[in-house]
């Protein structure tokens, strides 16, 4: 029988990271992170790396938790809408006709997946976005 440990166990005592102890280096990669996500990619799909130092779009999600006057909140939530509104551009250009070379069922699996239209909810009628736990994530999970 195995055993089931939690995921944040195998990482617990792990020394290899070096953390970004510089607000500086923070700040860039905050900023990365916000440009990552104004593109339209999901978080899981951002790293920063930076000679020596690493971060992960886990310890960014840590850093804003830990440290909220540290991190401007209204530029994660404007990159987060510019990111929506990259793929959103895409999918009306091509439904007026405008983009004929758009591979539709590709768009509507990207849309799907972004937006969580496959997901149920309470209310299957109604998408909830909640920028603190999804920072446009494919998966609706905190």
């Amino acid at each position: 029988m195995t055993e089931n440990k939690p995921a944040r166990k195998s990482r617990e005592g792990n020394k290899n990271g070096i953390k970004l102890k510089d607000s500086d280096l923070r700040q860039e990669a905050y900023k990365s992170f916000c440009a990552h996500l104004a593109a339209g990619n999901v978080k899981k799909s951002w790293w920063f790396e930076k000679g020596e130092y690493l971060c992960s779009w886990q310890t960014m999600e840590r850093y804003i938790e830990e440290n909220p006057l540290e991190f401007n909140p209204i530029q994660l939530e404007l990159a987060i809408s510019k990111g929506y509104t990259r793929w959103e551009k895409v999918v009306g250009e091509s439904a007026e006709g405008k983009n004929q070379a758009a591979n539709t069922a590709s768009l509507q699996m990207l849309m799907r997946n972004k937006y969580g239209w496959d997901k149920k909810d309470k209310d299957e009628s109604e998408t909830t976005i909640t920028i603190k736990h999804q920072y446009a994530t494919s998966d609706n999970t905190p």
